[in-house]
């Protein structure tokens, strides 16, 4: 028998291959020669009286420390959220999912009144089905971990449509949304810009602050002089409005408005191409590891270590741009 793993209980180191190994006759426990020699017998020689059974209670113990899928009965780490085999949710009583008539396992849960939701991590998108690259949608949801229902269903548009909805939360955070998200070299390069430009709009509004509030008198006098001045004429009120400005109001005001509309083209374009980034950040990457891994639980490791989100970098993120808003005002 291949005791490689397992821990010699004299001296508490795990076994190797090769190691020369003692198994007791009567109880089967496992020790090193050396150790076995030492103590002169059996470490739980104590325990044959109550038939006391090593590979039996290493059974039990495996068992303890191991979720069983109530899908397809494999086995998996105490800690995992999703079947290695299947893929299907561990936290998800398989009875909640229903058969349908012609005897296809239904990917929507019934939902009886009065009972718990029950929501499909994967978005009713099937465990085994290649996202591309041969990346299966169970593995994605272990790298994506949070909001799988939302971005295993856009992955799979993706893949067979070449289309994907507009992402709100990309558009709102941007770059920052890339961070959090782990794609850190796009989002480094989204949020370099627009805290440039953030810093930039500051620069005017604390170093042109006169001329800021010139432009804002002067454009209110525009407008409120719209109907009887200009008769709603907009190309003449702004031509007026133009050139009344000094070179310096002028020149903050072209700056400010090509700053604004950077800003907007800026996360509009995220908002448009997120879960498409988001897409091919996760097939390229679970790829990856699957082609530098052959062992299934390291494979779940890697996934989980270089998958989900970076929180801490958001909260960051947000107290920064706080900060970069508020400080000026102390000043």
């Amino acid at each position: 028998m291949d005791y490689k793993g397992q821990v010699c209980p004299v001296c508490n180191m795990t076994f190797e291959k090769g190691d020369d190994i003692v198994v007791c006759p009567i109880c089967g426990t496992p020790h090193h020669r050396d150790c076995y020699e030492n103590i002169g017998h059996c470490v739980n020689l104590n325990r044959h009286r109550e038939n006391y059974d090593y590979q039996r209670e290493q059974e039990v113990n495996r068992v303890d420390e191991e979720t069983i899928c109530g899908f397809c009965s494999a086995s998996n780490p105490k800690d995992s959220k999703f079947c290695n085999s299947c893929g299907k949710p561990l936290n998800i009583n398989p009875n909640a999912y229903t058969q349908n008539p012609q005897g296809d396992n239904s990917q929507n849960p019934q939902q009886p009144f009065g009972t718990t939701f029950v929501m499909d991590p994967l978005g009713a998108v099937k465990a085994d089905e290649d996202l591309g690259e041969g990346v299966k949608a169970g593995e994605a949801a272990k790298f994506v971990k949070a909001t799988t229902p939302y971005y295993i269903p856009q992955f799979k548009q993706i893949k067979e449509r070449n289309r994907t909805r507009f992402s709100f939360v990309g558009f709102i955070f941007g770059g920052g949304w890339m961070l959090y998200r782990k794609m850190y070299k796009l989002g480094a390069v989204f949020t370099a810009f627009l805290a440039l430009l953030t810093l930039g709009d500051l620069y005017i509004s604390i170093y042109h602050e006169s001329a800021v509030t010139s432009i804002a008198g002067l454009y209110n006098e525009m407008l409120s002089d719209m109907a009887k001045g200009y008769g709603f004429n907009m190309y003449s009120a702004l031509g007026d409005f133009f050139t009344s400005l000094t070179t310096e109001q002028l020149a903050v005001c072209i700056a400010s408005t090509v700053i604004s509309i950077l800003m907007i083209a800026l996360r509009v374009i995220c908002g448009l191409f997120a879960n498409r980034w988001y897409y091919k950040h996760t097939i390229k990457t679970v790829s990856k590891i699957k082609a530098l891994t052959s062992d299934e639980t390291e494979l779940n490791e890697k996934l989980n270590t270089r998958g989900g989100v970076n929180v801490p970098l958001a909260i960051s993120l947000i107290a920064s741009y706080y900060i970069l808003i508020y400080l000026p005002m102390f000043f």
